[in-house]
């Protein structure tokens, strides 16, 4: 009679355990716990990273692009300025497009923080880069 009390007594314990589990479980989804936990990350992604910047050049008078390096020349303050960026070998996305959020005479910059760089090319400028980035050396 002893070891059946106990025996049932254990069971009842083991089952009240599991449900405990099961309704944590089941709590946990209903709040959005693991769904929350997925926005904030989302959030945090979305965000930009403290070392994220956009240098814009303005007054941009003519862009090559040559063996993997973009050589473009603006105007500055005290005459012509010549600019040369390394493109190969690293994280460079290029996009040309039309100029409808900065100046038609600009080229613009966008680092990430997170080792990748955007370089917005206006259609004011003749340069195919698909043809100039394909060329062998």
């Amino acid at each position: 009679m002893k070891d059946l009390l106990s025996t049932a007594s254990s069971i009842i314990i083991i089952l009240f355990c599991i449900s405990l589990f099961f309704l944590s479980e089941g709590n946990r989804s209903d709040s959005g716990g693991p769904a929350l936990l997925n926005k904030d990350s989302a959030e945090i992604q979305a965000g930009k990273h403290p070392r994220a910047k956009t240098t814009l050049f303005s007054r941009v008078q003519s862009v090559k692009l040559k063996k993997g390096v973009l050589m473009f020349v603006s105007i500055g303050e005290d005459g012509l300025r010549e600019h040369f960026f390394l493109i190969r070998d690293k994280n460079v996305v290029l996009v040309k497009k039309n100029a409808g959020d900065m100046p038609g005479n600009s080229i613009k910059f966008d680092d990430d923080g997170y080792n990748t760089l955007l370089v917005t090319i206006p259609n004011t400028f003749d340069i195919d880069l698909m043809d100039a980035m394909t060329t062998p050396f």
